[in-house]
């Protein structure tokens, strides 16, 4: 063999070790996008008042960055939920229940060939809501927790490349700790600049539960 096709081999065999080297085929990049839907389901017979399927639909995004570690990854992700419920008070009124949070956490992702990757998420978060009963309504805040145990499947848009980017699928099943929400002070709407003030009192609906199972179902995309 000549010495310019044994240079050609050796180059040849060169790539084909980098191309194959664990730390090059873990490399991904550390950014990821998410959005889908997520639901809190709640079981107690006082959240009937706002859903008759104990369901609270909500629209989440989410955005993660990861820290690369051996077969893993440790994503620190922050993301923005909204949705709500409502069901007919006995074909009188309405009953709305409203939520905008956001949330924080981590999750640690177990890397399992190319396309799978199994995890665990905590998250703790701020929700506002807001209750309607017909014309009256209140709002309140307070602090919510989600643990999630999911799995994410991974297509590379590029398998030939490790650092290109990456369609994914998204399931995860847990609890959402949400504390029960109390509106103890329903009201009208405060009047405009050039509407009189119409006296009211103001109505007590009690607590309503929100704790329950927890599960969310996601498309997005790792760059």
């Amino acid at each position: 063999m000549s010495p310019r096709h044994l240079s050609v081999v050796r180059a040849a065999v060169l790539l084909a070790v980098v191309l194959s080297s664990p730390a090059e085929a873990s490399a991904r990049p550390p950014l990821s996008l998410r959005l889908g839907y997520a639901s809190q389901v709640s079981t107690a017979r006082a959240y009937d008042l706002v859903d008759e399927n104990d369901h609270l639909p909500l629209f989440r995004v989410g955005v993660a960055y990861a820290f690369p570690l051996k077969r893993s990854r440790l994503e620190v992700e922050g993301g923005f939920l909204t949705g709500g419920s409502s069901a007919s008070l006995h074909q009188v009124a309405t009953a709305k229940l409203g939520l905008v949070g956001v949330e924080v956490g981590a999750a640690y992702r177990l890397r399992l060939g190319t396309y799978v990757e199994p995890y665990a998420q905590a998250l703790v978060g701020y929700d506002r809501l807001r209750l309607e009963l017909g014309p009256l309504g209140q709002r309140v805040g307070q602090v919510s927790a989600t643990a999630l145990l999911g799995v994410s499947l991974v297509f590379p848009l590029n398998s030939y490349s490790a650092t290109a980017p990456s369609f994914l699928f998204d399931l995860g099943v847990g609890y959402g700790f949400r504390p029960d929400a109390r509106f103890d002070a329903l009201a009208p709407e405060p009047p405009g600049e050039d509407e009189e003030p119409v006296p009211s009192q103001s109505l007590r609906a009690g607590d309503l539960p929100l704790a329950g199972v927890a599960y969310r179902l996601q498309l997005g995309i790792r760059l």
